[in-house]
């Protein structure tokens, strides 16, 4: 799915090899509407704490 491949990609460059559990995360995610509420807010996290709160409760709203 291309929305996952963009979310994964921008979390490897950001974040490194320390991403790589998020991106197992974020591939989880199934529904559309919840990864396209995503981008807006995951390209403004300064800290991969908050990109993986950001993903969880995405999974918890799917």
């Amino acid at each position: 799915m291309m929305a996952q491949d963009i979310l994964c990609q921008y979390l490897e460059v950001r974040f490194g090899a320390e991403s790589q559990v998020l991106q197992k995360s974020v591939r989880a995610i199934n529904d559309l509407e919840v990864l396209s509420r995503i981008p807006n807010r995951i390209f403004v996290v300064t800290h991969l704490d908050e990109a993986t709160a950001l993903i969880q409760d995405g999974l918890v709203s799917q």
